[in-house]
Formats: C-alpha cells, structure tokens, sequence
C-alpha cells in the first residue's frame, strides 16, 4: 500500500513512500493543495479553477486542469486522484495531509502534536487570492490551538511553561484577546501578580489606542478576578477522558447553544455519560459559578432511581449549603435550589435519569445557567424549551481510534486490519469499544486475532472484571412491560434490520395502531433507532441481545413473510414491460423503501411459492436499480422453484435483465419459452408482454427488422385486451425499430400514437417520455421547427413534474435542434445552461452529451478552441462512463475539429478509433459518421477517388437509416468522381 505524506503547513511537499516527490511548477502546485485541503472528498472541477487561478483563468483552462491531474496521478503512484461527482478528489486518508491531521488533533484537544507539525506559514511556497486566504484562515487555527494547550497546560498547573511559549506569540500578536487572556492568566498563576496586572494595562491601552474599543468580556472578567483573588467555584464534574473522540456535530451544537436544557438520549452504551462530561469541561469558563454533576441512577443495577429530594440535598449542599439548614419536602428544597442559582452562571449534569418527572424539580430557573440531562429515554415530558440530542453510534473512524487509545500501545501495529475488524464486531458501540479494549489489557498474552475470535463467540457476555454489555442490555430490557418484551423478542426474528408498522403487525398478529405503539414505545426506551418517519431499526448488539432472549416462532414468520409476498406480488402485477402508470410509478417508492427487508425474506424463505412471489414482486425494481448480476441470480431461482403461468413470469423478468446487460441471445431464448407457456395456457396478456420482451431482444441481436412483426402481434393483442399502458409501452417500441430501419415517417407516426395513448391515460410521464423521443425523430428528419415545438412541450411537462433529469436532458436535445436551424448562439446559450443543471445534478451522461452538442456548435460558429475544450471533456466523461456510442460521436466531432484546425493526422486518429468503437457497438449511425470523416480527411489530402468512396458509403448508411445528414452528404458526393 502506497504511504502519502502532503504537507501544506510550510512550503508544499509529498512523500511518497518516504521518498521526496518533485511537484512540478506552481500552478499544478496549487491544485495539488486544492485537492488536498479537501482530501477523501470530491472537488469540483470550476472550484479547482477558482481556487487556482481566481478571477484569470487561462484559455481551455479545463484542458490545463486535466493536464496538471494527470502530472500528479504519477507523481502520487497508487494514490489516485479519481474523477467523482463532477469534480475529482484526491483519494488518500485525510490524516495524511498535515493540515487535516491538525485540525483532527486540535479538536480531540492533542493540541501539543498537533502544533507540532507546523513548519511555517501554511503553503509558504504558494501565491493567489485562495492561497492567502487559506493561510490566514489556518494561521487563526493555530493560534486557536495554542491558546487551548495554554488552557490545558494551566490546568495541569504549568503555567511556566506557557509563560515560555507565548512570550513571542503574544509581540507578534498583541491585539488578538484570548491569546493575550491566557497569557495574563498563566503570569498571575504563576504568583508574578503585579507584571500580570501590568500586562493587562498594555493591552487595554493597544485596544483602546489602535482599534479604539475597551477589552472583551474574558479580558475584563479576568481583570476582575485578579483584583478580588476570589476562591475557586464549586466543581464535581468527574474527570474527562483523554479517549474521548468523534461528536463533533453534537459538541458544536452544545457548546454553542448558551444556557437552557440539553436533553442527551440514545441506547445503552452509546456514550451519553461521556458525552456530557467532556462538553461540561469545555464550557467551564463560561459558567464560572460553577460545574456540578449527579448520577441520578435511572438504570443502575441493584439500586432504584434516585429520588429528586435526595438529589436536591445533594446539590444544595455541593453547592455550599450548610446541611443542617436543609428544608424538608422536594418543592422546599426545589425552591430553595431555584434561588440560589437565579443570578447565577453555572453549569449542571444530571447524568442517567429514569425519565422527565425525576427531573423537573432538579431544573433551575435562572436564563444563565446550562442543565445537560443524559438518559436512555426520550424524556418528551420536559419543559418544552428543552433541547433534544440523540446519539448514534461512533463514526467508524472515531470508534477505531477510540480502541487505538485504549488498548495496550505493543498491540496496535501489529494487526490493524483485525483492529479494524474488531471495531466493526463491536458495531462502533463505544461501550462495547472500551470493554474490548480492557480485555485486552487483561489478557497480556492475547492477540488481537484471539480477541476477535472471543468476541465473535460472545460478545455480549465478554467482561473485564464484572461488567458485560448484555447487562447493561438488561437493565433496559427488565423494565418493559410483559406485552412489549414479547413484541421486542419478536422483532428479533425479522429477517430484515428495518422496521415499520404494517410489516411489524404482521409478526405480532397485531394491529398496525398497537404495533406502531409499541415501536414507539421501545424507541423512547432506547432500544429503536427511528430513522425516518414510522420507521425503525435496532443496533446490531441490541438485536443479538433480542436474539438471546427469543425462541423460534414458525407463526410469527409466516405471518411476516405472507405480508412482504402478498405486498410485493401485488405492486410487481402493476409492473410489466412497456408500462409506466402514475399508480405504479408511487408504489415504486415502497419498493425502494423496503428493498433491504425483501431481499432478506428472499434469502431467508424455503417455501417455493413465496420465493416466486417475493422475486416477481422484486423485478421490476432489479430492473430499473440493479445490479443486474443479482437480478439474474434471483431470477434463476424463481425459474428454478416456478412452474406454470408463475414460470412464464420468472422468464420474462430473467429476459429482460439478460437483454439488458447484453446476452440478448439468452433473452430471446427466456421469451420464447415463456411465450409458449402463456400460449399454452391461454394467457393473453402474458403472450404480449412477453412478444414485447421478445422483440427487444430480437432488435438487438438480429436486427430490428426482424422484431417489427413480433411488436406488431403484440400490439394487436393489447389492443384486444384494452391494455393501455401496455400499448402504448409497445408502440414506442416500434416506432424506435422503424427509425432504425430508414423509416423515420413510421416512426413519427407511431410515437404519435403511444403520446395519445399516454394522454388518455393521463399517463403525465410516459407523455414527456413520448414528446421528448418524437422531438429527437422529427429531428433526425430535419424538422427542426417541429422538433423545438415538441421539445418545448416536453420540457414544460418535466418542469412541472419536478423531473429535473428529464428536464436537462430536453436542454440538451433544444441545443441540438437549435443548432440545426442555424441559430447557433442560442444553441451554445441553451447547451451551457444544461450543462450547468446537469453539473449540478451530479448527472455525467447529461454533462458528455451537452458537451458533445455544445462542441458541435461552436465548431460551427468557428471557434475552434472552444469547440476543442468541449469535446475533450465530453471523451473524458465518456470514457470514465464507458459511454462507448458517445464516445465514437465525440471522437468524430474532434476529427472534424482537427480537420478544419489543419492538423489532418490528428483528425484520422480520431475517426479511425471513432470507425473502431462504432463497429464494436455496433452503430451504423457513428459508423456513418466515422466513414464521411474519414472521407472529408482524404479529400483534403488530395486522394479523391479514396475520399469519394468513403463518402458514398457513409451516404448509403445514412439514406438506409433515414437520417437527416444524407441531405448534406449527398451536395457534397455530387461533385466527387465515381
């Protein structure tokens, strides 16, 4: 594996495998850090140029872009920069670039290693407006970071030390506040009072005299403190643990929240404690009064929850309160806490409580002080101004180095691929992550490979001394009522990880109300992850803890596995080939929803006909969302385990996923075979849908002629059936087969017909589909005036159907017509607004094809250049794709290019690999194309009875298809000797 080491925090340098790696000029430079700055994630392609070269890019500045990311593809060996989402990311680990190993170590509070890597200001060697912000930016981190390892390093009482190290800092940096507070802080702890004091003057005169303003809040806190030498406030936080990683979403949001009531909740074990305490310390400055913390014992073992009057005394009398004056009752002694704290700052943890009521009296009432409640319930009963935090499990990074920190320091290089395993065992619980960490302290003798094994055995029983993860399970589990222990066993059983009330009724034998009760319930108990409305999933140890406690229930899953069948059959009988209803287009959002737990009831059933119910139910979805290789092996089974009408079935779906992934001679076999069993049963609805399947696969692999008939038969039987979505579906079909043949008239007619069948139906997406693909015919006939108007109509309809996919893509055919009645500069305006919505949408077909067109019109407005730029992106995204068809039509529209440039070899490379992949398509429309490049080429080259034959070739592809260029061709052949 390849070891990358970047360094922006001084001049730029890489090395790679611990060897120094030239980086070329200063502009490929700074796209080295642009990418960088953003390691592991996507960077879009105008983002680079503006970071790079401002408001001045170069001509064909994206054609530079791709030139300096190949440089550096080499330079970085296996480390690749990969092109993703419409931009290109440097795909190392980010912590191997030194800037976001600071930031990560600065926010952990390592801020010792993390200032450590500083060698000078931040891309030192670098100039530009992005440059220099970028410095300045982490130039305020640093300081930022040193100020919180002064903080650290007062609290560990060496203030010396800091006097030491911000001596310069502060001359550089006079003006800057926190800096200049800690190091006035640092002097005065260090009993040197009066040159504190001193300090603190110096700098209230700079402020006042260079930026005209008094000095803040901190600066003037601390001026106070100094002069009155007050004792410090109470404090009973536990200590914070230097493992503590990840959260950082939710400690921004608690420590920049202020005063009120943060209710932190999530399952056992999830760090709910940790959490609070960790946030407590970083607040302590601004809550100088005081930090208190109580375990309340919602779910201690052995022990009932706490009771609010005791916890009261407790408070009162941490908070200095002599005992001997506390009042009796809960309301005395929540009165009393209430007035104590009402002009007060200070910060209160109330960590494990049972639920709301055991918290309400413990509440303050004062606006500045900050009350963190942790519990495993969703306490919905607090004031309703309380703010409520649930915590998932640990990032996978953050939970491995968790165990990184934890266990013993001689057993982390030795195997961290099984350290990274062990954490994915753990199910990045960091309760489970700190107990398996101990065990191996232990164990001394242990491995983490013997780890690994023990825990795959039982987890949920390991210790370390007395504590085991089940337990704490079981605290949770004991307190449920009888009903709900039996409705969270069952969940257990489903095959799936997600749950939602219909599905989940159906296991319990109740009714969806009391189902979707209980789930609620048990995720205010902390034992359901909600992850979207209705919708529930567990974590992976709870559902093994259910596991233990749950007994095979032979009922229970047949009533689950009869409601996802009889669900999914119901909606796949809405799906056949050729249709598309309103009806059928909702129910596909079900399907999505609940791929996950289909699939796995597909696994888990052994009764042949769910298993041919649950993949004919599954079809359509395999088909539109792959991966068709799984669709195929489904669909293998439903064969297999099928007979009858069901069989027919299964051999349509397994048909028209093998025409899609190209073994079109498999697919004509399947439809056949089931053609002959719906014959042979009379069924004539199947016969057409599978005539249909038969003809697709018949037009890619013989030929369309030979699929017009079939479609012809199957239109008729739709007809007799009254099947208008299936009609419809066929008739553009064979409009599409008609158009490949050189019958382009047949073909406007047909999709003609299937627009007003869509229309009758009210079918208002099969209408744009049917508009957008008669269009693109009318312009292949040289209608471009009728073709603008339908492609008009067809946008309208997608915009107001919010398809913004099939939106741009009507973009992008506009652009096309556009061009061919002349207007070009509107062409070029209407293709780079697709572009960019195309961009947007992360969509990189539209992008090749808008440049393709785009390409295409500025090459014949004249400008050459950028019709160069255009069309070598579009062969980049081509071939990233695989796109093969539009590659050829890029690579014929750069020989073009080339051509009319003067450079005529370049211009035969490019049509002769364009000749190349047309022929392995195959498409004789490129084929076409190829061969009259290739002709034009020859003719400037003086060989004109080789041009000549060429173009007459190309000529009578085009007149066989019916394609709009044969009129243009044939001026040109007319003058060319025989």
């Amino acid at each position: 594996m390849t070891d990358v080491r970047l360094r922006l925090l001084g001049p730029v340098e890489l090395h790679v495998d611990g060897v120094d790696v030239p980086l070329g000029p200063a502009r490929q430079r700074t796209v080295l850090a642009a990418l960088a700055v953003d390691a592991g994630h996507p960077v879009q392609i105008d983002t680079i140029v503006d970071r790079v070269w401002g408001d001045s890019p170069p001509g064909q500045v994206r054609t530079v872009v791709y030139s300096y990311v190949a440089r550096l593809r080499r330079a970085l060996r296996g480390a690749a920069v990969a092109r993703r989402h419409g931009g290109y990311a440097l795909d190392i680990d980010p912590a191997c670039v030194d800037l976001i190993l600071f930031d990560h170590l600065a926010r952990r509070g390592e801020f010792e290693a993390a200032l450590a890597l500083w060698h000078g200001p931040a891309l030192a060697d670098l100039t530009g407006e992005w440059v220099t912000r970028t410095r300045d930016q982490a130039a305020q981190r640093r300081l930022d970071a040193t100020v919180g390892w002064a903080r650290a390093r007062l609290t560990a009482g060496d203030a010396a030390a800091v006097i030491d190290r911000l001596r310069p800092m502060v001359e550089e940096h006079p003006l800057v506040e926190p800096l200049a507070a800690v190091h006035i802080e640092a002097l005065h702890r260090d009993g040197r009072a009066a040159e504190a004091l001193d300090r603190w003057a110096a700098v209230r005169r700079r402020l006042v005299e260079e930026l005209g303003t008094e000095p803040g809040p901190a600066l003037r806190e601390l001026h106070g403190l100094m002069l009155r030498d007050e004792p410090a406030a109470p404090s009973t936080l536990p200590a914070d643990t230097s493992a503590f990683v990840g959260r950082r979403a939710e400690i921004a949001r608690l420590t920049t929240a202020g005063p009120g009531v943060q209710a932190i909740a999530g399952m056992p074990g999830v760090g709910k404690t940790a959490l609070a305490v960790h946030v407590a310390h970083r607040l302590r400055g601004a809550f100088p009064d005081g930090q208190l913390f109580v375990n309340l014992h919602g779910h201690t073992a052995g022990r009932p929850p706490a009771d609010p009057g005791d916890v009261l005394a407790t408070l009162l009398t941490a908070d200095g309160l002599d005992p001997r004056r506390l009042p009796s009752g809960v309301d005395a002694r929540s009165a009393l806490w209430r007035s104590r704290l009402a002009a007060r700052r200070m910060l209160v943890v109330l960590d494990n409580a049972a639920g709301s009521a055991q918290v309400a009296p413990l509440l303050p009432g004062a606006p500045g002080c900050l009350v963190l409640v942790t519990s495993r319930r969703f306490l919905g009963d607090l004031p309703a101004d309380a703010v409520p935090v649930t915590l998932d499990v640990l990032a996978a990074d953050d939970a491995a180095e968790m165990f990184r920190r934890l266990a013993p320091a001689e057993k982390q290089p030795e195997e961290p691929a099984k350290n990274a395993e062990l954490v994915a065992a753990s199910g990045r619980l960091p309760l489970a992550v700190a107990l398996l960490a101990r065990v191996l302290r232990r164990h001394r003798g242990w491995t983490v490979s013997d780890l690994l094994r023990e825990t795959r055995d039982r987890l949920l029983d390991v210790t370390a001394e007395h504590a085991s993860i089940a337990a704490a399970f079981d605290l949770s589990y004991q307190g449920l009522p009888p009903g709900r222990q039996r409705f969270f066993r069952l969940l257990a059983l489903h095959p799936g990880t997600e749950y939602e009330p219909e599905a989940a009724a159906a296991l319990a034998g109740a009714t969806r109300a009391d189902a979707l009760t209980e789930l609620d319930a048990l995720h205010g108990d902390g034992l359901l992850i909600e992850i979207a409305r209705h919708r529930y999933s567990m974590h992976d140890l709870i559902r093994a803890y259910a596991s233990s406690l749950t007994t095979p229930d032979p009922d229970a899953i047949a009533r689950l596995m009869d409601f996802y069948a009889g669900a999914a059959d119901g909606i796949g009988r809405l799906h056949r080939p050729g249709r598309t209803t309103p009806a059928a287009t909702r129910t596909l959002a079900w399907l999505r929803t609940e791929r996950a737990n289909l699939l796995a009831c597909l696994d888990a059933a052994e009764d042949p006909p769910r298993i041919v119910r649950l993949t004919a139910g599954l079809a359509e979805l395999l088909r539109r969302d792959g991966p068709w290789s799984e669709a195929l092996t489904r669909h293998d089974l439903a064969v297999e385990h099928a007979s009858g009408v069901e069989r027919a079935n299964a051999l349509v779906d397994r048909a028209t996923v093998r025409r899609l992934t190209g073994d079109y001679r498999g697919a004509e076999r399947d439809a056949r075979a089931a053609l002959d069993i719906y014959r042979d049963g009379g069924e004539r609805l199947g016969e057409a849908n599978a005539l249909t399947v038969l003809a697709k696969a018949l037009s890619r692999s013989g030929g369309y002629p030979e699929s017009i008939p079939v479609l012809d038969r199957a239109i008729a039987t739709y007809r007799e059936l009254a099947d208008g979505p299936g009609e419809a579906g066929a008739l553009v079909e064979l409009g599409i087969a008609r158009g490949m043949t050189s019958d382009l008239e047949a073909a406007k007619e047909l999709v003609g017909r299937a627009l007003d069948r869509y229309r009758e139906l009210g079918d208002r997406p099969g209408e744009a589909y049917a508009l957008r693909i008669l269009g693109i015919t009318h312009g292949r006939l040289g209608d471009f005036a009728g073709a603008h108007d339908l492609l008009t109509g067809a946008l309208r309809l997608y915009q107001r159907l919010g398809e913004r996919r099939g939106a741009a893509l009507t973009h992008n055919d506009l652009g096309r017509v556009e061009a061919g009645m002349g207007d070009l500069p509107e062409a070029v305006r209407s293709l780079r607004a697709a572009l960019r919505e195309h961009r947007r949408l992360d969509h990189p077909v539209g992008q090749s094809t808008a440049l393709l067109y785009l390409g295409s019109a500025l090459r014949r407005t004249g400008d050459l250049s950028g019709a160069a730029t255009a069309l070598h992106e579009a062969l980049h995204l081509n071939r990233e794709i695989h796109n093969r068809s539009g590659e050829a039509w890029v690579l014929n529209e750069l020989g073009a290019v080339h051509r009319l440039s003067g450079d005529l070899d370049r211009a035969l490379t490019a049509h002769r690999e364009a000749l190349a992949v047309a022929d392995q398509v195959p498409s004789p429309y490129d084929r076409a194309l190829s061969l009259a490049g290739l002709g034009r080429c020859a003719l400037s080259r003086g060989h004109r009875h080789e041009g000549a034959a060429q173009l007459r070739t190309a000529l009578g592809i085009f007149r066989r298809i019916g394609a709009a260029e044969a009129t243009e061709l044939a001026a040109e052949v007319a003058g060319l000797p025989a």
